[in-house]
């Protein structure tokens, strides 16, 4: 092969300029023919679906009220369970509270020296997780407030009882179909007595 020229180089770019351009056109045809022929279904259930999901934003608002309003009767259990809704209480993480950062890094280096480059940035800014590590006594000594965190009301949707029983049989499903593509297994005792019996 020759070598090439600039001038064949440049020709090989316009003809990848112009290859991915037609790609580029084709790929968005294709998009737009999609989108076209998805929207009837999309314009079909929306105003389903706006309705659903407002009715389950009121349910969550009606739940969390009725949550908020009555923390009395969830220290134990914390929590239920109805039909794949969890709700009830559960406790926040702990906050620490120091007031002046400036200050706290003052005491950081008088007390606690040689933990001073693992407490603080090099910005000079507390670092928040490595001072949640310390025991009391030496946020005592700093001036540190442990703030424990408050009881908040919570909901979360898992799978309703419904939706686990059929991911069940449908895993037992997969699992069934896996074991009749597999082979039988055949015994090496049971080819030997027939053999004998032979």
């Amino acid at each position: 092969m020759a070598t090439p020229s600039l001038d064949d180089i440049r020709a090989a770019a316009d003809r990848l300029a112009v290859a991915h351009t037609a790609t580029t056109a084709r790929a968005a045809l294709c998009q737009d023919e999609i989108k076209a022929a998805i929207q009837p279904i999309y314009d079909r259930h929306r105003a389903g679906m706006d309705a659903a999901a407002e009715e389950e934003a009121a349910a969550h608002r009606a739940l969390m009220s009725l949550l908020e309003a009555a923390p009395q009767l969830f220290d134990k259990p914390r929590s239920i369970n109805v039909n794949g809704v969890r709700a009830g209480y559960r406790k926040a993480e702990d906050a620490l509270d120091w007031g002046d950062d400036a200050a706290l890094i003052k005491r950081i280096r008088a007390l606690l020296p040689a933990q001073a480059d693992l407490l603080i940035r090099t910005e000079e800014t507390i670092v928040i997780d490595a001072l949640s590590q310390l025991p009391a006594a030496a946020h005592q000594k700093l001036g540190i407030n442990r703030i424990t965190g408050a009881d908040n009301p919570f909901i979360t949707i898992g799978a309703a009882d419904v939706e686990k029983l059929a991911q069940a049989l449908i895993a037992d499903a997969i699992r069934r179909h896996g074991e009749e593509d597999k082979p039988s297994v055949r015994k090496g005792k049971t080819k030997a007595k027939s053999k004998e019996l032979a």
